[in-house]
């Protein structure tokens, strides 16, 4: 097998043999196990919940947020309207880890910048 043909059986695209097509028959491959998804190689998303990176506040803090943060946008402008649609606060376990996951990445490789996407927790 040459490389050419590892690689269309690899992606799939294969259509059979070159030997097969001219004789008017195909291949019938084994039908693909159905696949798990995966947040990365080994740890299926089912056993894992991702952390929010920002919780909701609770309502009645609300107002006190939308003035403040009103009255810093509108600065001089009196004349300006503004409408705040959600409140958030960052989450601190999220930020927790996050700063340890890139002072270790940073620990190793000082020269790289890292940016967190993602942080899973396990179902308990």
């Amino acid at each position: 097998m040459g490389l050419r043909s590892m690689i269309r059986s690899l992606l799939g695209r294969s259509g059979g043999s070159r030997r097969a097509r001219r004789q008017g028959r195909t291949l019938v491959s084994a039908p693909a196990a159905p696949r798990v998804a995966e947040i990365a190689p080994g740890y299926p998303a089912s056993d894992w919940e991702e952390l929010p990176a920002y919780l909701p506040v609770d309502p009645v803090e609300h107002r006190h947020a939308v003035i403040i943060a009103t009255a810093i946008a509108a600065a001089d402008r009196p004349e300006s309207s503004f409408s705040v649609k959600r409140v958030s606060i960052a989450n601190p376990e999220y930020r927790r880890v996050a700063c340890i996951a890139t002072a270790l990445g940073a620990g190793a490789l000082p020269e790289s910048s890292f940016v967190v996407k993602h942080i899973y927790r396990e179902k308990a």
